[in-house]
Formats: structure tokens, sequence, C-alpha cells
């Protein structure tokens, strides 16, 4: 190889490497010009490699030698350093929701098992009153539900200001964390466990939601529980539904090894559980405040119309595919 003529040709591709260089290490350069960037930085390294085989010039193979270091850097460096606000919004606003679109069976199964269990429990207490004592823990059943809403109602605001709102909230959203968590958990764990916790659930709030009816106060239950379980709910099978997910590939995953099955879900399963945390601390501190107002404070329609909407803008944000985003 003629050594005087590949430097004369390739001289102006290392120009224009160093004077873009120069320009991206002051971010004055396009989305564009970052990859011909790479591009040119590549074609470098080749060059250099080729140059050490045909030459021992020190000026030459010390150029190209910076030259291409500076970029490695540059590079491999900005690669690893996205700001963390930017993460972090890429990671709600479209890796999350993506994740949840692409596991929407998961999560149809785990909200099917909440809703049957929801749907029994409904009918189990709308037969017979007298098993809303058999399935509602004693810990919630102390009083009727028609006397738990007069005594809400001529009593005094229960939270009247903001550490009051704050502390209960952080009480709540810590418990449905662990709720969340351990729909999960089992869930991962042999999966049926998962369905059943789910279903279990579901009977509870189905017969509570049935003895308001029964009592003749519907609307005090749907105003008082819908605001946060608008999220909370969802939340819940979320957390179960990644189990799911996480479960399937521990447990049956086909021709791959688990090593190998569970990495390819790690990405969907982590997206989901972060997801679920979020919208759970959102529905905790709701459920502190807003949820807990009575009548007098905060009409009963205006309630249950806060719910529909934060349930709506829920699925939105997350089943409702952005056509700027690529899954």
């Amino acid at each position: 190889m003629n050594i005087e003529r590949f430097i004369a040709e390739r001289t102006p591709v290392w120009r224009q490497l160093d004077e873009l260089l120069g320009r991206a290490e002051e971010n004055d350069v396009s989305r564009a010009e970052l990859h011909e960037l790479v591009a040119l930085y590549r074609r470098t390294c080749s060059d250099l490699n080729r140059a050490r085989s045909y030459t021992a010039n020190p000026e030459v193979l010390g150029y190209l030698n910076q030259l291409t270091g500076r970029a490695y850097r540059f590079i491999y460096q900005a690669a690893h350093e996205t700001p963390v606000v930017a993460a972090f919004t890429k990671l709600v606003t479209r890796e999350i929701p993506a994740a949840f679109r692409r596991e929407r069976l998961a999560i149809a199964m785990a909200a099917a098992a909440l809703l049957l269990g929801t749907l029994f429990g409904a009918l189990a207490v709308t037969v017979d009153p007298a098993n809303r004592e058999r399935l509602i823990p004693s810990v919630f059943f102390t009083e009727s539900p028609r006397e738990r809403v007069a005594k809400i109602e001529s009593g005094k605001e229960r939270i009247d200001n903001l550490d009051k709102a704050l502390v209960f909230g952080a009480t709540l959203y810590t418990h449905n964390i662990r709720v969340a968590f351990l729909a999960f958990s089992l869930g991962a764990l042999t999966i049926a466990g998962g369905l059943i916790l789910l279903f279990y659930n579901g009977v509870i709030l189905g017969a509570v939601a049935a003895s308001y009816i029964v009592d003749g106060v519907p609307l005090f239950f749907f105003a008082w529980v819908g605001p946060h379980g608008a999220l909370e709910l969802p939340a819940i099978v979320f957390g179960g539904a990644a189990g799911l997910v996480a479960g399937r590939a521990l447990l049956m995953p086909g021709h791959l090894s688990r090593a190998a099955s569970m990495r390819r879900v790690l990405p969907s399963v982590w997206r989901i559980v972060i997801g679920t945390v979020l919208t759970l601390v959102l529905a905790g501190l709701i459920e502190g405040s807003f949820s807990q107002f009575s009548s007098r404070t905060f009409p009963y329609e205006a309630k249950i119309t806060a719910a529909v909407l934060l349930f709506v803008a829920l699925m939105t944000y997350l089943f409702l595919r952005r056509v700027e985003q690529n899954d």
C-alpha cells in the first residue's frame, strides 16, 4: 500500500471526525450528526489498524491514536451518563406503558381472577346477607354499613390537615405495596397462588360492596372507595400480573433454560413492578386525603366522577398506544 496516498485519501475523514467531535464535546450537534460521529469513529479505527500495519510514522499514528481515544471516551462515556431526569422521563412515558401492552394477556388473567372473586362475594352476600360475616374478615366487619355511614357523615372530618393526610397515606400505600408484592411473589413461585390471592381479595371486595348495597347506602361505598380504588385495585392486579409473567418464565420456560427464560421477561417484569409501585403510592395519597372526606366537603357525585376519570386516565396511559412510541 502507498502510505502517502492512503494518508492523503483518509485525512479528510479524520479532519471531519476531529471537527465534529469538537462540536459534540460542546453539545453543539444534532442527533443525526451524533450517528455520523459514530460512523466516522469506526472508519478511523479501521484506518488506524491499517496504518499500524504499513507505517511506523509517530506523527500519523500518534494523531490517530489521540483522535480515536477522544472519540471513544466521548461515545462510551456519554452512553453511560444519561441524565437521571431524562432516563426517568423515558421510563415513565415510554418504557412502562410499552411493558404493560406487551404483557396485556397476563394482566387480563389477573384482572379476571379479581373480578370473578368480586362477583362471587357480591352474589354470596346478595343471596344471604349473613354471608358477609363469613366472608369479610372481622377486623373490617365491626358495624353495619348504614351505622358506619351515619357516624362518618355526622362526625368531624377524619383528615383535617396535611400532616394527617401524609401520615395516613404513607400507612396505606405501604400496606398496599405489601399486598401487591405478595401477589407478585405467589404468582412468580406458583402461578396458581397469585391467581388465588387475587380471587380472595376480589371476594372480600365484592362482599363489602354488596353489604353497602343491601343496606341501602351504595353511593357512599362507591364515593368512599372509588377515588383510590380506581388506582389501587388495578395496581394490585398489575402486581399479580407481573408475578404471572415471572412464574410462566420460571416454571414453563419451554425450549429455553430457566435462566434464559427469566432474562427474556425481566425487562417487562421490573417495569410493571415500578409502574405498580408508583400507582400504589398515588392511590395511597388519594386514600389518605380526598377519599376520607364526607359528602359535606365533597358530594358523592364529585368523588365518583373523580374515580371514573382516574381509572380512564390510568388505562389510557398504560394501554393506549402513542404514535411516536415504538415497542
